[in-house]
């Protein structure tokens, strides 16, 4: 699917962090001084944030969305649409976003969709608030992207606790000249290789289910948590992400040479550095905050740019590429400026909710 939609502006960026941090190193008494070592060494990954066991996504991604309203100066009311982007949603039904809706206080004709992605998330919620702009069914939407990832993982699974992190943003799409183009593609042959295998209607959480499984590398995890087969996206990641990337920037008729930014999806620095010499740019285009946070699922894409561009931070984010990808599978991008956007400092509060 490609579309270059006009008439949309990204006007506003925030994000949220949980105060716990998690120190990689202070897990050697429990998984080895060689396997953290190396685990680092591979990631690029030193700390990553925690959510407390009662601060839930969409905590996270409130705060964010008060922060980004009070910076925006923008009337509530003036809000109409509403998309909550998450694998950790607060109930099974109903949709967070339509508590999302009540708990910030906004218009009861606030359209609200709930969005279950992780990696690629934010560029399917950025593709609705787009569509729902150009469409004149609304004015201004907030999307609203965060993942309390850590919750979903095994305490003896070190190949993903030290991975994942926590965080949740908020981004507000609104009528402007500009256009945004988009490419998203799926692959639903790899949907097992990043999963939780129990506690949905297929497979529902049992007795069996909850028994504990070793890995041949010594990872522990029931059925009922994060699972990811790590070579297998790496793999899918390297081999689409570069030509989903170089084919969106034909469809938008750019000169490789001017795109100023690529804000990829934070999943580790090998992965990102793999992507960036497939793309054949320098590394000043291609920022990473990753070793501070960790990969933050569909947070990491907006929250980067919080963390980076709120500060003098010398890009041209005049021509700017977006791109996600991951679970699914599904991979995507997008094609914009962002030269008018305004970024907000990370949030890093003392109070979970």
């Amino acid at each position: 699917m490609n579309a270059i939609i006009d008439n949309v502006k990204i006007q506003g960026i925030s994000s949220w962090l949980p105060k716990d941090i998690l120190e990689l190193k202070s897990l050697k008494d429990l998984y080895g001084d060689k396997e953290v070592d190396n685990i680092i060494k591979t990631t690029g990954i030193e700390r990553v944030r925690i959510a407390s066991d009662n601060t839930t996504s969409s905590d996270m991604c409130y705060n964010a969305a008060l922060s980004l309203i009070e910076n925006e100066n923008i009337d509530k009311s003036k809000i109409d649409g509403l998309v909550f982007v998450s694998q950790t949603p607060d109930y099974i039904l109903p949709a967070t976003s339509i508590i999302l809706q009540d708990r910030l206080g906004l218009s009861k004709n606030t359209i609200c969709i709930d969005i279950h992605y992780g990696c690629s998330g934010f560029i399917y919620g950025s593709l609705q608030a787009a569509l729902w702009i150009n469409s004149g069914l609304c004015s201004n939407v907030l999307v609203l992207a965060g993942d309390s990832t850590s919750k979903m993982i095994n305490p003896l699974d070190k190949s993903l606790k030290m991975v994942f992190g926590d965080c949740g943003t908020a981004t507000l799409f609104t009528h402007g000249g500009n256009s945004i183009g988009f490419l998203i593609n799926s692959d639903g042959s790899g949907y097992d290789r990043l999963i939780v295998p129990a506690g949905g209607f297929r497979n529902p959480k049992s007795d069996q289910t909850s028994q504990i499984i070793y890995d041949e590398d010594g990872n522990a995890r029931t059925k009922n948590d994060l699972y990811m087969d790590g070579i297998a996206i790496f793999n899918f990641a390297i081999s689409n992400v570069h030509k989903n990337i170089n084919e969106l920037i034909e469809i938008m008729n750019w000169n490789k040479e001017d795109i100023g930014f690529y804000g990829l999806h934070q999943a580790n620095v090998f992965m990102v550095d793999y992507i960036r010499k497939k793309l054949k740019v320098n590394k000043e285009l291609v920022p990473l905050n990753v070793k501070n946070y960790g990969n933050t699922g569909p947070a990491s894409i907006p929250f980067l740019l919080s963390d980076l561009c709120s500060q003098e931070h010398g890009y041209n984010l005049n021509k700017t590429i977006m791109s996600g990808f991951g679970v699914g599978l599904s991979w995507g991008s997008i094609a914009c400026t962002l030269k008018d956007t305004n970024f907000y400092q990370p949030i890093n509060n003392n109070n979970g909710n």
